[in-house]
């Protein structure tokens, strides 16, 4: 328990200092090399000097760390119980002098005393790390790669871990994590259980990652975790998962394809030795007469083979006299890229999506490989479905000009909301395993829409007016108020003229005169069908975007004037009479048809406010309107808005635009709604009951 106390006292003195130079080295870090980035490995040497394979282990990861970080600066230090006044040892600066850092380690490996147990405060030295960094002003890219595997008394207690875990090590796992700074833990072979336990620990706390001790599976996975501006210059592409049972010759294959600038080849195994050899296509190896330039590393358990500018072809690594696992994989980056010239980064749901490919050199100039390659896209929506197309420069399905060098695709529609992941693939005909990748994606939403609500575009008479019908702009469900001038209207009559004879009327416009309905009205001038086109051009998203076109077509006809007076009218009081009788017998037959009004409306108390079936209505409404009831007639001036529509068991309520927001059950009542026994309407802080029978109470 003292040694607790002591212990916590110890942190927290440390950590307040650790602020207290924070803050301070926060001005002097102004206007550093944002560039100067750390890796620094902390190396339990103890549980290294006793496990020759362990040692391997640290020669292969310094190994490949010198080549995935080359830009760099490489720092080690030991991990004992001491550590925390041991200085890093360095910089070696990668990928030159690494040999460097073998040597160092080695000596300070042969001359440490191995003991067979030994504690280790590893929260303490990460601690000092953070000092280290703090104090060269290390990039937000630097990275601590942690290798232990002996005791951590911090962990070895009788106290509950999550409770060690929380109070010593979160905090100190905080200022990485608020750093951006990585630490990597490995757990070395035959680690104590509780190094795991703080490995854990660090790799949720600072969204780094942990390794226990697997060959050769866990190289590749500490490569991609330590190296990402790496991997973004090109593309990782699994070679072989080999298991190799006999010491017999065996050949890698590895195509590279036409355009490579550069190649990179990793081959990790769980066994030392063997013989691994480089061929270019023409079998020879890289070293001896190809023109490319090529560098090698080698370590116990991992080569890697850097190619520049290399033969186009098939090349190959012969392994001979080694037997055990081996995972291959390259990684290439090339002289071309793929551009696409019109993806938006915001597109409209359910549109077509049309998109123009092309390829670019270093120099970012077009250059023409029409016949050599192909182009496929892969889209991923926001629900993890893919869906993959075949670009074409050959002429046709949109594409403008038959090999060009421009590659086209039209999509029919994205009708997913959401970001779009998208991935463009070259492929060099006859090396199809080999590509060239970029990725893009965007970010599909609503547009702005226009919908037209026909009213009166059948048989129109030539020289009178007629309203056509109405112009909605919504964005979704919601209206979009826009200028009159963003909506074009063209009206072509039968003899191909463009006719101007027409009028747009806003309703209900907003301060700055914008509207999101519009009526059109329109004085045909000639007979015979008429084409009319309304589409939108505005800016919305950071861009203009046209609506696309709605047509309607209309037919004007000329009514003859030709008649008697005395024809006229005749023809018209036998008009007139035929009409009343059709009158009368079509009102008979309509308001038998009509549903009698029925229910009541009740207040909050349920006291009864009205029968809807005792509304006195006159003699025309009892026959036109007989199943409606509006606003007006039920005497509250709350509802004055609202139209009640009875039809057999179906109860429907409209909403004027101009009346106070109406809710049923407290949803609010877009232009109608059902409305059913037991239903509460809402407005203007008032709540009604409609129920279709009078509550009776005992």
């Amino acid at each position: 328990m003292t040694n607790k106390i002591i212990s916590n006292s110890i942190v927290i003195l440390s950590l307040f200092t650790l602020i207290f130079f924070s803050t301070t080295t926060i001005y002097g870090n102004q206007g550093t090399n944002t560039d100067n980035s750390i890796v620094l490995f902390l190396l339990d040497v103890n549980a290294i000097k006793g496990d020759l394979e362990n040692q391997n282990l640290v020669d292969s990861l310094i190994g490949i760390t010198s080549v995935l970080n080359d830009n760099h600066k490489l720092y080690f230090s030991i991990l004992d119980s001491s550590s925390s006044e041991v200085t890093p040892k360095g910089p070696y600066l990668s990928n030159n002098n690494f040999q460097n850092v073998y040597k160092d380690i080695k000596s300070v490996i042969s001359n440490h005393e191995y003991q067979t147990n030994i504690s280790l405060d590893i929260n303490e030295s990460l601690l000092n790390s953070y000092n280290f960094l703090q104090s060269e002003f290390a990039a937000n890219d630097s990275k601590i790669i942690l290798m232990g595997g002996s005791q951590i008394p911090l962990l070895m207690s009788n106290a509950n871990p999550e409770d060690v875990l929380r109070e010593f090590v979160d905090p100190v796992a905080n200022l990485y994590k608020n750093k951006t700074w990585e630490v990597h833990g490995i757990s070395l072979k035959d680690s104590d259980k509780s190094i795991t336990i703080l490995l854990d620990r660090y790799s949720e706390r600072t969204l780094s990652e942990k390794f226990s001790f697997s060959l050769p599976n866990m190289m590749k996975r500490f490569s991609v975790a330590i190296s990402n501006d790496f991997w973004r210059l090109g593309q990782l592409i699994d070679l072989d998962n080999l298991n190799i049972t006999e010491e017999q010759l065996y050949n890698s294959k590895i195509l590279i394809a036409p355009g490579t600038s550069e190649t990179n080849l990793f081959f990790y195994k769980n066994k030392t030795g063997g013989s691994f050899r480089l061929k270019n296509p023409s079998g020879m190896q890289s070293s001896e007469g190809d023109r490319s330039e090529s560098s090698v590393t080698e370590t116990p358990y991992a080569i890697v083979w850097q190619i520049k500018n290399p033969t186009p072809g098939e090349w190959s690594v012969e392994i001979n006299n080694f037997e055990g696992e081996i995972q291959a994989f390259s990684q290439s980056s090339y002289e071309y890229q793929i551009e696409l010239l019109n993806l938006n980064q915001k597109n409209a749901i359910n549109n077509p999506l049309s998109l123009i490919a092309f390829v670019n050199d270093k120099k970012d100039l077009m250059v023409n490989l029409a016949g050599e390659v192909s182009i496929q896209l892969s889209i991923m929506d926001p629900n993890g479905i893919e869906a993959f197309y075949e670009m074409n420069d050959a002429g046709f399905k949109g594409d403008a000009i038959k090999d060009d060098g421009y590659y086209s695709l039209e999509i029919p529609e994205i009708n997913t909301l959401g970001t779009h992941k998208m991935s463009l693939q070259m492929t060099w005909k006859g090396f199809e395993s080999a590509s060239l990748i970029s990725n893009y994606e965007f970010e599909s939403i609503f547009f702005p829409n226009i919908n037209f609500e026909k009213l009166n575009i059948s048989n129109l008479n030539i020289g009178k007016e007629s309203n056509l019908g109405t112009l909605y702009v919504s964005i979704g469900a919601s209206p979009y108020p826009v200028d009159q001038n963003s909506i074009n209207t063209t009206i072509l009559t039968d003899s191909n003229q463009i006719s101007d004879s027409y009028t747009l009327i806003p309703r209900r416009s907003t301060t700055d005169g914008k509207s999101a309905m519009y009526d059109i009205l329109y004085t045909p001038q000639e007979i015979g069908n008429t084409l009319i086109t309304f589409n939108m051009n505005i800016d919305y998203a950071g861009r203009v975007y046209e609506v696309p076109a709605q047509n309607i077509q209309i037919q004007i006809v000329e009514i003859p004037t030709t008649f008697s007076s005395l024809t006229i009218t005749i023809i018209a009081l036998v008009f007139l009479i035929s009409l009343l009788v059709v009158i009368v017998i079509a009102a008979i037959i309509y308001r038998n048809l009509q549903t009698h009004p029925y229910g009541h409306l009740h207040d909050e108390k349920g006291d009864l406010i009205i029968s809807f079936g005792t509304i006195k209505k006159t003699l025309v409404q009892r026959i036109l309107h007989r199943n409606i009831i509006i606003g007006s007639e039920i005497g509250l001036s709350e509802l004055e808005g609202i139209t009640l529509k009875f039809k057999d068991d179906l109860v429907i309520i409209n909403v004027s635009d101009d009346s106070p927001t109406i809710r049923i059950d407290s949803q609010p009542v877009v232009n109608s709604s059902s409305l059913e026994n037991g239903d509460w309407i809402g407005t203007s802080g008032r709540l009604f009951e409609f129920v279709t029978n009078i509550k009776t109470t005992n």
